[in-house]
């Protein structure tokens, strides 16, 4: 018998393979053709090209594909592939990529999305406790920092917090493809199911950008906007913290500091992959500020 589940799935199969498909126009330069703008991205200090993030975001978005297609053989290889880069993956069908993606999301909806990762939510949630445990209490700071040369640092806390309030889930979820739900709650606290960069399971963690006196990530004083906020489990642990810092340029424009608190004892690959995970979703984030 043809279940709700088996029906979802196969309704989808078809929209998220279309994020294998390589058609569509032209990516590298999408940035600047959308907006008029040009990013420039640091990881660990060091200029990244921004064909680069874009090239992430591909590689992520076939995960994203077979994980909503069910198609875990794929997300194994997916997975493999994304981290060590074996393949060269074109980066020329991010339009339709994300488009395919929004369309599976929707059909499947947010209880459909909860149910088909809950199972990776309880692995991952065991191995974040155990990875608390190990931590002692210290943390490790995932960083990443984008500059534009357009826009300014007030216009997009404004545009990022009206998002938040607003509750628009398409700018929060085509952000990044590891992205499966971020929605305001009606307490104001966001609830997110990712994979964090580095990780292979999505995770389940609610975001408070109304809790500051936990964020473990100092704040720097050189950047005078600031957006910060403590994860949570959905049983109440502290797991992690979240502090983005912007100022704007001297020459126009606007430079974010971005950084993400995860337990100390977590694999270095988490941190340095986070950044990557940084670098796409606010990179389309200011695009779409920009626009």
């Amino acid at each position: 018998m043809l279940t709700r589940r088996d029906f979802i799935t196969h309704a989808v199969a078809a929209a998220a393979t279309a994020a294998y498909s390589g058609l569509g126009a032209s990516a590298p330069n999408q940035i600047a053709q959308e907006t008029g703008a040009r990013l420039r991205t640091f990881l660990d200090g060091t200029l990244v090209d921004q064909a680069r993030v874009t090239e992430w975001e591909r590689r992520r978005i076939s995960v994203a594909a077979a994980r909503l297609s069910t198609n875990y053989t794929g997300l194994l290889r997916g997975e493999l592939d994304s981290l060590i880069g074996r393949y060269k993956i074109a980066v020329d069908d991010i339009a339709i990529a994300r488009a395919a993606l929004t369309q599976a999301r929707t059909m499947i909806g947010l209880d459909g999305i909860r149910d088909l990762v809950a199972a990776e939510i309880s692995t991952s949630e065991l191995g974040t406790r155990a990875a608390l445990a190990a931590s002692g209490g210290q943390w490790a700071i995932s960083t990443a920092e984008i500059v534009s040369d357009r826009g300014c640092a007030s216009g997009f806390v404004d545009w990022f917090t009206r998002a938040k309030d607003t509750d628009d889930r398409t700018a929060w979820t085509d952000a990044c493809p590891d992205h499966y739900i971020i929605t305001t709650c009606p307490d104001g606290r966001q609830e997110v199911v990712e994979v964090t960069g580095g990780a292979i399971l999505a995770s389940r963690f609610f975001v408070d950008y109304s809790e500051t006196d936990s964020v473990a990530v100092p704040i720097d004083p050189a950047y005078p906007l600031t957006i910060a906020g403590t994860a949570v489990l959905a049983s109440g642990e502290l797991i992690g913290s979240v502090c983005h810092q912007f100022r704007d340029e001297p020459e126009g424009g606007f430079r974010a500091q971005l950084k993400v608190a995860f337990p100390a004892a977590v694999p270095s690959l988490y941190i340095s992959e986070h950044q990557w995970h940084l670098a796409c979703e606010f990179s389309n984030w200011i695009t779409a500020y920009l626009r």
